[in-house]
């Protein structure tokens, strides 16, 4: 016999509701997926694709998460059990006044501009909702499963009725002209991000056209995983970190200098810089 998680995680990855269920999740986890302090001072506000916006309550607790922002993305990805989250944006003064507003995934472009409570759904989907449902004890989160799953019911509708495609690589319906849906669109790129950045890493000096011969990307997309990089590198030193070899890729990363050209007085002007600056 299935579990009630099983038969719940089955019904909703069916209906293409995966990353909308996890997002709903974080936010309704959030303080379980922080921890206490944290969470007594921040309210996650809405998932847009990929990005997971933040309030909070002051300016200073803004600043001091922005500095924890990779450690809490991991958290984050390792408890929905996906890469979901690429980044966050803390907005400080957003946080009192969200507190019970119960935000959910919007990341949806309607077709066009229907009222989705006005669309009549069909017996077939109305029972899957009830059934779905019915495997759900707690009251709030029922009815948030619900709303989102009446939701995308009507909004699916309406896009097949305007020639909306399923996605080459999920369930989510996708519009006309295009092979995948914003949130494959959007985890490919990132995908390939990482992919450049870890190659950056094991050859820091090399340009755009000798990693093209390898990996295939646009300019822009090479530039700015290396900024990505060069920008978490410069952090650490300016926070202490005196890794020989980061001061080295850091030097390779910006100047474009081969290993073999990186010496000691490099390094040591490399330091001085970054203690001057802190």
């Amino acid at each position: 016999m299935q579990k009630v998680d099983d038969i719940l995680s089955h019904t909703i990855k069916n209906m293409g509701l995966q990353r909308k269920y996890n997002a709903q999740s974080i936010i309704y986890h959030w303080k379980e997926i922080v921890g206490d302090d944290i969470a007594a001072n921040t309210y996650p506000r809405v998932v847009q694709q990929g990005t997971l916006m933040v309030g909070v309550n002051s300016s200073v607790w803004s600043h001091h998460l922005s500095m924890m922002k990779e450690s809490i993305i991991d958290k984050i990805n390792s408890y929905v059990g996906e890469k979901l989250i690429f980044d966050i944006r803390f907005q400080a003064g957003y946080f009192s006044n969200l507190q019970n507003e119960g935000n959910t995934d919007e990341n949806v472009v309607t077709p066009t501009k229907y009222k989705l409570s006005k669309i009549k759904l069909d017996e077939s989907d109305i029972q899957i909702m009830q059934d779905t449902a019915a495997y759900i004890s707690d009251k709030y989160l029922k009815q948030k499963i619900l709303r989102m799953m009446r939701k995308n019911f009507a909004l699916n509708k309406i896009k097949k009725q305007h020639n909306w495609h399923q996605c080459a690589s999920c369930t989510v319906l996708c519009p006309p002209g295009e092979m995948q849906c914003t949130a494959c669109t959007l985890a490919k790129k990132h995908t390939l991000l990482y992919t450049i950045i870890n190659t950056l890493k094991e050859i820091p000096w090399i340009r755009y056209a000798e990693l093209n011969n390898h990996i295939t990307c646009t300019e822009d997309e090479f530039r700015q995983a290396k900024y990505t990089l060069t920008a978490s590198i410069s952090r650490d030193l300016q926070e202490g970190d005196n890794d020989k070899f980061k001061i080295m890729s850091f030097i390779m990363l910006t100047t474009g200098a081969k290993i073999e050209a990186v010496n000691d007085a490099i390094i040591n002007k490399t330091l001085e810089k970054f203690r001057r600056n802190k």
